[in-house]
C-alpha cells in the first residue's frame, strides 16, 4: 500500500512509519520544511515531503496518488507554545484538508484514520472515575485548545463518514509512552507535587507541602499519590508499540468505517503497586502522600477496539518498567522497536 504519515518525525509516526516500511509498503511523511528528525525517516526509506497542514494545496499533493493516510500531525501542548491560531490552523484546519484530500483520492483511498486523543474528555472529577471508560462514557467537554481542537476534528470526521460516506476513523490516544519514558513521569516523582503544593496556603494544602517537604531526599523521589481518603492513584497509558499493532489491524476494516476507538494498554495501573515496582528497580525510596486535589483515578473499556479490529494490547506496566531500565542502561535511542 502507498501509506501517507502526516507528523511522521514525531515519536508515534516514526514507529508507525518504520512498522510499515519493514513491512514492504511504501511511506510517505509529510513534514513541515526543514524539519531536522525528516533526514533519519528519510534514512530508513521514507519518501519526504514538506508542507503546511494549514495549506490545502500542500496537503493535497501530499496525498496525491495514496491509499491510505494516518494522520498524526498536529500541535500539541509538548510541543509548544502554541497560540489559539496555531492550534486552530494546524489542528481543525489541518484535518479539514485531510479529509477534503482524501476525499478528493475517490475510490482509490481505502482508509484514512485520524488521530485524537483522551484530553477531548473530563477525566479529573473530585470523586475519580469509577467504572471503566468506554468510547461514549463521557462528554467531549475539553476546554484547553489542544484537546478541543480534537474536539472539533472528530465532529469533522463523523461529518464526512455521514455525508460524503468517506471511509475515516478516529482513534483516540490514551497519554503515550515511548521507551524509557515511564521512569520520567513527572506525577511518579514527589518533586512534582513539592513544587505544585509549594504556594497552597489553605490548611491541607500546606499539610502536604511539609509532610512531602519532610520526606524529600533528593532526585530520584518517588510518590505513591493518593486521594484525600488514602486510595492510591489510577491510571491507564499506552506504549508505542501498541499503537503500531493497532493501525496494523485497523487499516483497511470496514468495521472500523464511521467509528471511535481508544486506545489504551493492556491494563490499568494503580501508584501504590506500580511506584514500589519502579523503586525497586532504580533503586529510589518513595513516599505514600494523600494529595488535597482531583485525583487522577480512571481507567478504560477496549472491548470496542478488541472487538471491531482485534485490538490485542500485551504490556503490562511492569514490563514497561523493565523495557525502560533496560533501555536506559543501553543508552536509548530515537525509534524503539516496534515488534511485541
Amino acid at each position: 500500500m502507498n501509506i501517507l504519515v502526516t507528523g511522521i518525525t514525531g515519536r508515534v509516526g516514526a514507529n508507525v512509519a518504520r512498522h510499515f516500511l519493514q513491512n514492504g509498503h511504501s511511506v510517505r511523511g509529510f513534514v513541515w520544511p526543514g524539519d531536522r528528525q525528516s533526514a533519519k525517516l528519510a534514512q530508513v526509506g521514507a519518501e519526504i515531503v514538506e508542507g503546511d497542514l494549514a495549506s490545502a494545496a500542500d496537503v493535497k499533493a501530499a496525498a496525491d496518488g495514496q491509499e491510505v493516510i494516518l494522520h498524526l500531525g498536529a500541535a500539541f501542548q509538548a510541543g509548544g507554545p502554541f497560540t489559539p491560531q496555531q492550534y486552530f490552523d494546524t489542528n481543525v484546519k489541518g484535518t479539514f484538508n485531510v479529509l477534503e484530500a482524501a476525499l478528493g483520492l475517490g475510490e482509490k483511498l481505502k482508509h484514512v484514520i485520524v488521530t485524537s486523543t483522551d484530553a477531548t474528555m473530563a477525566k479529573y472529577p473530585p470523586e475519580g472515575i469509577a467504572d471503566p471508560i468506554r468510547e461514549d462514557s463521557l462528554p467531549l467537554s475539553s476546554t484547553d485548545w489542544y484537546g478541543y481542537t480534537k474536539v472539533l476534528d472528530e465532529h469533522l470526521v463523523d461529518r464526512y463518514v455521514r455525508h460524503e460516506r468517506l471511509r475515516a476513523t478516529v482513534i483516540r490516544f490514551a497519554n503515550v509512552w515511548g521507551a524509557g519514558e515511564l521512569l520520567d513521569f513527572r506525577q511518579f516523582h514527589l518533586k512534582t507535587f513539592i513544587d505544585q503544593f509549594k504556594s497552597r496556603t489553605d490548611a491541607e494544602g500546606k499539610r502536604a507541602y511539609e509532610e512531602m517537604s519532610a520526606a524529600y531526599q533528593g532526585e530520584p523521589h518517588l510518590i505513591v499519590a493518593c486521594d484525600s481518603n488514602g486510595r492510591p492513584w489510577k491510571k491507564q497509558m499506552v506504549e508505542v508499540r501498541e499503537i503500531v499493532h493497532a493501525y496494523d489491524l485497523a487499516i483497511g476494516n470496514p468495521n472500523t468505517f464511521g467509528k471511535v476507538y481508544q486506545l489504551a494498554s493492556r491494563e490499568p495501573f494503580t501508584w501504590d503497586v506500580i511506584v514500589p515496582y519502579i523503586a525497586n528497580a532504580i533503586g529510589a525510596p518513595y513516599t505514600r502522600v494523600s494529595l488535597p486535589v482531583n485525583p487522577t483515578f480512571y481507567e478504560y473499556d477496549l472491548s470496542a477496539a478488541m472487538t471491531d479490529f482485534g485490538y490485542n494490547p500485551r504490556l503490562t506496566a511492569q514490563d514497561m518498567v523493565d523495557e525502560a531500565v533496560r533501555f536506559r542502561a543501553s543508552g536509548g535511542g530515537d525509534i524503539i522497536p516496534t515488534r511485541l
